[in-house]
């Protein structure tokens, strides 16, 4: 479950830069793909610190992609809004297959 807002939520999903963006730059062969879990890693711990997500896209061969999503307040309040960074994780599937 994510910690972000739905409208945060929605941004990182369809916006360029986020997750799906990041994924059909990865494969832009894979036409199904599945948002199959979302990890929080570090909760927001007070004002201007990042929040950090792990999201998992699964795709019709049954491949599952790990991305870092970091979630950083954009004003000392929190309520101003969230920049987002989003990156393929490696050391996800490293952790899966331990």
């Amino acid at each position: 479950m994510s910690i972000t807002d739905d409208t945060l939520f929605r941004d990182l999903l369809t916006k360029p830069g986020g997750v799906v963006f990041a994924d059909m730059v990865l494969y832009p062969h894979s036409h199904q793909k599945t948002l199959t879990r979302i990890e929080v890693i570090m909760p927001p711990s007070g004002n201007h610190q990042p929040w950090q997500e792990r999201w998992f896209i699964e795709h019709e061969n049954g491949e599952t992609t790990a991305y870092l999503v970091k979630l950083i307040p954009d004003a000392p309040d929190g309520k101003s809004g969230t920049t987002f960074t989003v990156q393929r994780d490696s050391t996800a599937a490293k952790k899966d297959t331990q």
